[in-house]
């Protein structure tokens, strides 16, 4: 029955898409977030939906009337330049193979959607719709897994299997940074939403979103948590109230939290204690955050033997390229758990990939997107009508927080729900400076010229 609701569900979205093209990238924001055919279990699941998405989505967009205009900046410039190396390193790649098909799963079809984005999101209403669509797809895994986490009393982190399967929060710490993305784009939802139903839904959402975390058994969610936390309450306007609050979820956090996890969250501080005994004795080190560190070293290595164009994409994780650098040298090399995996580090994946200059244009999109959200802000500020705008941009700037403090354990480089806010960014700064007569609106404004033309051709002559 779900699969045959999904098929019938999709194929309702065509008409929809090709008489608007901002719909097809809604629903291409859908299926990558929600992977709803995996939600089924019969024949949805080996189809691909967002393939028929975004043939469609692609015809739309050629046929559609609408202006088509880029909305510039140096964010969405150096993004493209970001995607370009990544293309040059994947082909110039030791396994090309194996580089091009990591690139054609997630670089292309990410790369595509994001451009599509770009430049049909320009409009209010069409930002929100967009990120209605972000909350309740990955709403949806965090309603899931926060129910589990509390019928399973709080120890659903022994097991496996969280966001969609064979994605990339499908693993626990992947999907509990997933989750703290989301929390501060569903506290913006809560905090604008129209009807009280959708607010309800909201913040819902949100509580769910630290649920699943502390389900997750991840420390460095927890740890993200607590910083992204901290972050958020800076830009609160009641710091006494919403200070408060946060200390009763914290304490609500320490009281239901299983024995278990809290002694895996004690062995992460007390790993840091006595630093220098801890790295000269490796037995000392936890060993999952030795294996990380010992990974660290390997992606240093591989990036040391080429340092410009990397040994392409998802290199630290194949056998046939990396093993070649393991090394005796590595901290907890000794342990038969150490041998070719992930980077578990999104820099130290960026810069194994593609070298120097592809870890700098990928910190340039995130330090840039970051600053970014700033400057929306402050060109938003004291306008009642941009206040939405306002709210929207420090919310995605916690978020962009979480993931660049959350990525620090975590191979998730690729993760297109970054890369969505990231674009959501660049178009929300195109939307605000339309608003405030620093560019010229990009939808319409062909049509408001032909229209003048026509009224003064129509003016009679004096």
């Amino acid at each position: 029955m779900r699969d045959i609701v999904i098929l019938v569900g999709i194929l309702a979205l065509i008409p929809m898409i090709l008489r608007r093209p901002y719909i097809g990238v809604l629903a291409w924001t859908w299926i990558a977030l929600l992977n709803p055919h995996r939600e089924a279990f019969g024949f949805s699941t080996s189809l691909r939906p967002n393939l028929v998405i975004v043939l469609v989505t692609l015809i739309a967009f050629v046929i559609s009337s609408e202006r088509k205009s880029w909305p510039g900046g140096t964010v969405a410039a150096t993004f493209l330049a970001f995607i370009g190396w990544t293309t040059l390193t994947a082909v110039m790649s030791p396994d090309r193979e194996a580089s091009l098909l990591f690139y054609n799963d997630f670089v292309v079809k990410m790369a595509l959607h994001m451009v599509i984005l770009l430049i049909v999101i320009n409009t209010p209403h069409r930002m929100v719709s967009l990120v209605w669509t972000y909350g309740l797809s990955l709403g949806y895994h965090a309603v899931k897994i926060g129910l589990v986490t509390v019928y399973s009393g709080f120890v659903i982190g022994r097991y496996t299997g969280f966001g969609p399967a064979d994605t990339m929060i499908d693993d626990r710490n992947h999907f509990a940074i997933a989750m703290l993305m989301l929390a501060p784009l569903l506290f913006f939802l809560w905090k604008h939403a129209d009807h009280r139903i959708m607010r309800t839904a909201a913040m819902i959402g949100m509580a769910m979103c630290f649920l699943a975390v502390i389900g997750s058994f991840s420390r460095g969610g927890m740890i993200t948590m607590v910083v992204m936390g901290f972050f958020l309450w800076t830009k609160t306007n009641s710091k006494i109230v919403s200070g408060t609050l946060m200390g009763v979820l914290a304490l609500l956090a320490v009281m239901f939290s299983p024995p278990e996890y809290k002694d895996r969250i004690a062995t992460t501080f007390a790993q840091f204690s006595e630093k220098e005994s801890a790295y000269a004795d490796d037995t000392k080190l936890d060993e999952s955050f030795c294996l990380r560190v010992a990974n660290w070293q390997l992606g240093w290595d591989m990036t040391l033997d080429s340092p410009v164009f990397g040994h392409g994409l998802r290199s630290i994780q194949n056998k046939e390229i990396a093993t070649d650098f393991l090394n005796e040298r590595h901290v907890c090399s000794d342990s038969p758990k150490y041998k070719v995996r992930a980077a578990h580090n999104i820099y130290v994946e960026v810069l194994t990939d593609s070298g120097f200059p592809g870890l700098f244009l990928f910190l340039a999109v995130l330090v840039g997107s970051w600053f970014s959200c700033g400057r929306i802000a402050r060109m938003a500020r004291g306008r009642a009508d941009l206040l939405w705008a306002h709210d929207l941009a420090l919310m995605m700037q916690v978020s962009l927080t979480a993931y660049a403090i959350g990525g620090i354990l975590l191979s998730l480089a690729y993760y297109d729900g970054y890369f969505i806010i990231v674009c959501m960014i660049v178009a929300l700064r195109g939307i605000v400076r339309e608003a405030v007569g620093e560019a010229e609106p990009r939808r319409g404004a062909a049509r408001q010229k032909k229209r003048r033309r026509h009224a003064s051709a129509a003016t009679p002559a004096e």
